[in-house]
């Protein structure tokens, strides 16, 4: 045999089993978008929004009815992250802005298992979990080992997120111009990422800045996003359209980069959102207007879209059962072959995704601030003893809020607040007092 022959044969052979566990490992993408409720999406009954590439997202994966998430920005943020309930790591409201205030390092992420399971990890978007300059390492410190992030506040100095953006690119600050949109250099440093790491086993988390206020309109798609816009409609609520449009492109081109490289079946793409819609928007569903709901406890401030798609391993449909945002890690880091050596909240939900046996959710437990809820298929229960009848045969009864005091429910009341007691026992494992008072803005 040839000395040339014998060095092609050997590296094949030396190449397979990288080959083969390049393939068992697939890549993870995990999208939330800011300030969205499930009502955002015309696969959720949107009749004025325009979202072809998340439709189609929802056609070719799986989406599911009831995923649920806390009612606001940070106990979302790092519940979605850690696989803990806000009790348990003292994140129950909005961060502060003060001295010394971030999500402690201590922190265990999803970052963490897929940086030591030897994915290349990264992070874009909006972090919002304590100040660069103060903590110029925050993202490195939980888990990513790359990051291009908004600054929200840096010098004492509130950021723009979106026109003249101020962004935070691995240990360096980016000032972008009048017409610089910061939505782009977060979408292209994610496209960057993809493109460098096609060979090797990726996770990306997004949290992406859209859809957030202010209301602004995106540098494009303006006649797309109007496609189905009423003539009532107020200005707000037109930017917000635009804007959801514009975050659907971004999605779209992330699914078209994983196509054209051939990584579209070796990779899970989550796509949800943090909270509720903001209140000063008002969505259209068939025959219901719904306002947004962020920052209450209501079926419209806590359910978010989720979308699935791994073309090839998930069977497209429309699943009913539960999910919350707190599931995202243990159903991830399953799927990707990552065994956990610390107890979480969170299920393992991925049997939903690939088909087989599985633990269902059987209800959702979502706290914020000082209140509290339990919900499941057909009540929900808050804190403050009201008990909700929430038959879910339309958007409209879905979003009722109407009360029950029924006495034939009482068994579910008890079996409910026992639940709601469990929850509301969980104790702060990583004592923090960097919340605001519930009444900041965001």
């Amino acid at each position: 045999m040839s000395l040339r022959l014998t060095a092609i044969l050997t590296a094949l052979w030396i190449s397979l089993p990288a080959q083969a566990e390049r393939a068992d490992r697939p890549n993870v993408i995990v999208i939330m978008a800011d300030d969205i409720g499930a009502e955002g999406l015309a696969c959720y009954g949107s009749t004025i929004y325009t979202t072809p590439h998340l439709d189609r997202m929802a056609a070719e994966g799986l989406r599911f009815e009831n995923a649920y998430t806390t009612p606001l920005c940070t106990p979302t943020r790092v519940m979605i992250m850690s696989g803990l309930y806000p009790p348990r790591t003292g994140f129950r409201a909005l961060i502060g802005k003060g001295e010394g205030v971030r999500m402690p390092a201590s922190i265990r992420t999803f970052g963490h298992d897929f940086r030591a399971a030897g994915y290349a990890t990264a992070v874009t978007g909006k972090w919002q979990l304590g100040k660069f300059d103060e903590f110029p390492d925050q993202p490195v410190e939980h888990g990513f080992d790359e990051y291009c992030m908004w600054t929200w506040v840096y010098g004492d100095q509130k950021s723009s997120r979106y026109y003249k953006p101020q962004i935070y690119h691995n240990r360096k600050v980016i000032n972008g111009g009048e017409r610089d949109f910061g939505p782009d250099y977060f979408h292209d440093f994610a496209l960057d990422f993809i493109d460098r790491k096609k060979n090797e086993p990726f996770f990306l988390y997004y949290p992406m800045a859209l859809v957030h206020s202010p209301f602004v309109h995106p540098p494009k798609l303006e006649k797309l996003a109007r496609t189905n816009f009423r003539d009532d409609l107020d200005k707000q609520t037109i930017a917000f359209g635009h804007m959801i449009t514009y975050m659907d492109h971004v999605v779209g081109s992330l699914l078209n980069r994983l196509k054209k490289h051939g990584l579209d079946k070796n990779t899970l793409v989550l796509f949800t959102g943090d909270n509720g819609t903001h209140k000063n928007i008002t969505s259209h569903l068939p025959g219901l207007k719904l306002k947004g709901g962020k920052g209450t406890m209501t079926e419209a401030g806590s359910r978010v879209p989720l979308l699935a798609w791994w073309p090839g391993t998930i069977r497209p449909g429309v699943r009913d059962e539960f999910f919350c945002l707190v599931d995202v890690l243990p159903t991830v880091t399953s799927l990707a072959g990552i065994r956990l050596n610390r107890k979480v909240d969170g299920l393992n939900l991925a049997h939903h995704l690939t088909g087989g046996p599985g633990k269902n959710r059987e209800h959702v437990l979502i706290n914020y601030g000082r209140g509290y809820f339990v919900r499941d298929k057909r009540f929900r229960l808050n804190q403050d003893g009201k008990l909700y009848d929430i038959p879910v045969t339309s958007n409209a009864t879905r979003y009722s809020e109407q009360v029950t005091t029924d006495l034939k429910h009482q068994g579910h009341r008890r079996r409910l607040q026992t639940l709601l007691d469990n929850f509301t026992a969980i104790e702060n494992e990583y004592t923090t007092d960097k919340v605001q008072p519930l009444n900041n803005k965001q």
